[in-house]
């Protein structure tokens, strides 16, 4: 699969874990420029080291991955190829539904039957190895 977005640049965000005890992460607005395969293309503002593990949000997926290539675009944007060993999808239901769970928001009441999906089945992982 290869999708590339040329003139019409998405907006994504890049998460990098802080190494922090609380498990806070480092977040980086970037630009969703390509992906073929394993192989994403972003431009970044900031400069992420090879082998770094990182994170990022586009659209309602969450990439997991890590930095395999990293080089100056101009004198103010990084060009990083990331290669994706997971991705996550359907992160909007999987929000609600914690958001519920931890009494941010009314929950719903839900009827059960064949057809409703409940718990962590509202969202799909795709590993790609």
């Amino acid at each position: 699969m290869t999708t590339t977005f040329g003139d019409h640049p998405h907006s994504a965000i890049i998460q990098v874990p802080t190494g922090d005890a609380d498990g806070s992460k480092h977040q980086i607005p970037c630009t969703f420029e390509s992906i073929h395969g394993k192989r994403m293309v972003l431009e970044s503002p900031e400069r992420l080291g090879i082998s770094t593990a990182i994170s990022v949000e586009y659209n309602d997926a969450m990439f997991l991955g890590e930095v395999i290539g990293c080089r100056r675009e101009n004198e103010d944007t990084w060009q990083m190829i990331v290669n994706v060993e997971q991705i996550l999808t359907g992160l909007q239901s999987l929000m609600a539904l914690r958001a519920g769970l931890q009494g941010e928001q009314e929950p719903q009441p839900q009827q059960l039957d064949s057809s409703v999906s409940v718990g962590a089945n509202r969202f799909r992982s795709n590993n790609l190895n």
